[in-house]
């Protein structure tokens, strides 16, 4: 063993993560369905998320999220911290990316970082592969008609996983603000064969689909799903968090599953704020890696209208990260910074 005191890490640009598979949606699915089953087996350490907020109060607004995970498995014992601020107002007023993201991994053994990445691209389809799970364990197998409300960034990531994991899919219903751009995003994905319908408003994207996710910029206080457009039977992902009003959440659904249920603890989320007031029983959520591992069933008919949420689990893009990080040290890329020769201290 080297007696050297000095510490490297290898920087990796978005350009060499995208070269070393985080554009890669098989790998994401893997690894986003080993993590949560791995929660499930308690290999998987992950505090509460901490917000940082430009406003005091305004979650939807201008904020960073500060995640940690560390990862205690067969396959590989990692620990990172990831940031990822948001701006709301980026692609409207500078036509860049409303989040980015950055992810440092840490050796577990001496606490030292080994690596740091982008991780916008990694937190955007592992967001993705989350729903497309919660879909594979919780919809109805024969589901038929994909209904998107947005046509941004994470609803690409929604289509392709979903693709990969959801063979019946026939007719995919969108909606946007823009017509235009739904249109190029049902141009963008012709080529998976499926039908699409861009539909005038959102209740025609909702209230006939199977499977329902919500990607789009809406505030809290201005939910607009109601219970009457919740398609008995169907299962829908709340990615955006407050497109729901709380009638539909409580009498459009019957069941309920999310991927981490410690984010119960955080504010402002749907289904925290109704747990905490006491309309819902946290004991009736079920986190999909129960379902995964074979301890619990969400769907038990096919009249089951399930309400699933993915808050993000830190880990998924740690084992996601970790594993760029491997390709990339095989194809020899990144660029190795030194953080110390000598520790000062």
């Amino acid at each position: 063993m080297s007696n050297s005191k000095e510490v490297n890490v290898l920087w990796l640009s978005q350009e060499e993560c995208i070269e070393s598979g985080a554009k890669d949606m098989d790998m994401i699915l893997e690894y986003v369905e080993k993590v949560n089953l791995w929660l499930a087996e308690d290999k998987v350490v992950e505090p509460e998320l901490l917000h940082l907020l430009w406003e005091e109060g305004n979650y939807s607004g201008q904020r960073i999220g500060v995640h940690a995970a560390l990862i205690r498995s067969e396959e590989m014992r990692v620990a990172a911290v990831k940031g990822i601020p948001s701006n709301p107002m980026n692609p409207i007023q500078r036509q860049t990316p409303r989040s980015n993201g950055m992810i440092i991994l840490y050796n577990e053994e001496t606490g030292y970082p080994f690596s740091v990445m982008d991780d916008t691209i990694v937190s955007a389809l592992r967001t993705g592969a989350s729903s497309a799970l919660g879909a594979k364990y919780c919809a109805r197998p024969d589901s038929e008609i994909l209904g998107l409300v947005g046509c941004g960034v994470i609803q690409n990531a929604h289509i392709e996983a979903t693709s990969k994991v959801m063979k019946n899919i026939k007719t995919v219903r969108l909606y946007d603000v823009s017509e235009e751009r739904a249109e190029k995003f049902a141009a963008k994905w012709k080529h998976l064969g499926y039908k699409f319908e861009i539909c005038s408003d959102v209740e025609a994207a909702v209230a006939q689909s199977d499977i329902v996710y919500t990607a789009t910029n809406v505030n809290l206080g201005n939910e607009y799903i109601p219970k009457e457009w919740i398609k008995k039977g169907s299962f829908h992902s709340g990615v955006s968090m407050w497109d729901h009003k709380n009638e539909a959440i409580l009498e459009g659904f019957n069941k309920y599953c999310m991927d981490y249920k410690l984010r119960l603890k955080d504010d402002k989320y749907p289904l925290s704020e109704l747990t905490k007031s006491g309309q819902l029983d946290q004991n009736d959520i079920i986190e999909l890696g129960e379902v995964i591992k074979g301890d619990k069933i969400c769907r038990e008919n096919e009249d089951d209208s399930i309400f699933f949420v993915t808050l993000g689990i830190c880990a998924t893009d740690t084992a996601n990260s970790y594993r760029i990080y491997q390709n990339a040290k095989e194809r020899g890329l990144g660029t190795g910074v030194k953080l110390w020769s000598e520790p000062a201290m």
